[in-house]
């Protein structure tokens, strides 16, 4: 198989249409182009260059392996640069705000910064989204962790993953036997609620309102192990992220996708657009860069 080198010989000879300027270009020899070159029209079983013209011309085949060539030559410098930042430990701190229930689903994020980079601080305050937010705003935070939707021309913003909100009931409710409801059918339920420092607080207070009712609300708190527990015993309904519900309640209690309106629930980082980045921020922006590609859809 060839390897990166063939591919950006050829980009080269191609870029200045003579195989002798791109070997003068590089410092190799002419040789080392025309065998890597036919390297490649080896493995891919096709002609790149027209040896028939009497100036450096590609064939159709070459034009097309050219464009596709290109892109691969950037996506591997690009990887290469963002693994040799994410191999080079730093030190310095890094403080984060991120809403407990949050904490819990991005957690593998937060580990795995920490083994790579043992040598800096990881300071986490453990908040609401609208508190992490408030901190963000006050500089108090380097980074704050919140939930779509989020409008602030201020910050810059980071998607970590996308899900959604679920209804979490009984599975002795009366909704139990529904795979999917709409808001509307709610309407005459007890919401067990996440309080008011949580933007999905808000977020389903909205979907209500968007629904025609008020929401009433018999039991507000910031853990979300508790609501589960209030609604599987019957005492209403609560609604939570969906990553929580199947790593932690699945078989506990019957989960229950909700439509007009859906609730997306969509943890992205924010940070200031004057806050200075620090080493370990950028490393941290880094690292969710890279991950970013394998968990959204």
């Amino acid at each position: 198989m060839n390897n990166i080198d063939h591919f950006t010989y050829f980009i080269e000879a191609v870029k200045r249409d003579s195989i002798t300027k791109a070997a003068e270009a590089l410092f190799i020899s002419q040789p080392t182009i025309s065998k890597a070159i036919r390297s490649l029209e080896k493995e891919y079983n096709t002609e790149l260059i027209d040896r028939r013209a009497k100036r450096f011309k590609l064939t159709t085949a070459g034009e097309t392996f050219y464009s596709s060539a290109s892109k691969i030559v950037s996506n591997f410098r690009q990887e290469t640069e963002i693994l040799t930042t994410l191999l080079q430990s730093k030190r310095g701190t890094l403080t984060l705000g991120i809403p407990p229930v949050t904490i819990t689903i991005i957690y593998s994020i937060i580990n795995q910064f920490r083994h790579m980079y043992p040598e800096i601080i990881l300071n986490i305050q453990e908040v609401g989204a609208q508190t992490a937010y408030s901190l963000a705003k006050a500089g108090a935070v380097d980074v704050a962790v919140i939930i779509e939707p989020f409008e602030d021309a201020d910050f810059h913003r980071i998607p970590m993953m996308q899900s959604e909100a679920v209804c979490v009931v009984s599975r002795g409710h009366r909704l139990s036997n529904y795979d999917s409801i709409s808001f509307s059918q709610l309407q005459e339920e007890h919401f067990l609620m996440l309080d008011s420092s949580f933007m999905l607080h808000d977020n389903i207070i909205a979907a209500c309102e968007k629904a025609g009712f008020t929401p009433h609300i018999s039991l507000q708190s910031y853990q979300w192990d508790l609501l589960v527990e209030a609604a599987d015993g019957g005492e209403g309904i609560t609604i939570l992220p969906k990553p929580i519900v199947d790593r932690f309640c699945q078989f506990q209690v019957k989960q229950i996708r909700l439509q007009d309106p859906e609730i997306s629930w969509i943890p992205i980082a924010i940070y200031h657009k004057e806050k200075f980045v620090s080493m370990p921020m950028k490393l941290f922006f880094d690292l969710l860069q890279y991950r970013k590609r394998y968990i959204m859809p």
